[in-house]
């Protein structure tokens, strides 16, 4: 059962407006996730370091909104 030419430039024409639409929905996804994190105040915390931070007084650190292992909104802003 041989398919005639037509059947196989449908088939490949097929092929690539599917590949292309994928592409198209990767760029927009990675464009979001851009934007959001150029809203964010502050950036994603650096991983975990093998040693802990010494223990200073009067030292907090802000939490982070940007994309990350633990990355959470700060209190202040609700969507």
């Amino acid at each position: 059962m041989a398919l005639s030419r037509k059947a196989y430039l449908v088939v490949f024409a097929l092929v690539v407006a599917l590949l292309a639409a994928g592409g198209v929905y990767l760029r927009q996804q990675a464009k979001a996730a851009e934007k959001a994190a150029a809203e964010c105040d502050t950036p994603a915390p650096p991983p975990k370091p093998a040693t802990p931070p010494p223990k200073l007084p009067d030292f907090q650190v802000e939490a982070a909104c940007g994309p990350g292992e633990t990355a959470k909104a700060p209190a202040g802003k609700k969507k």
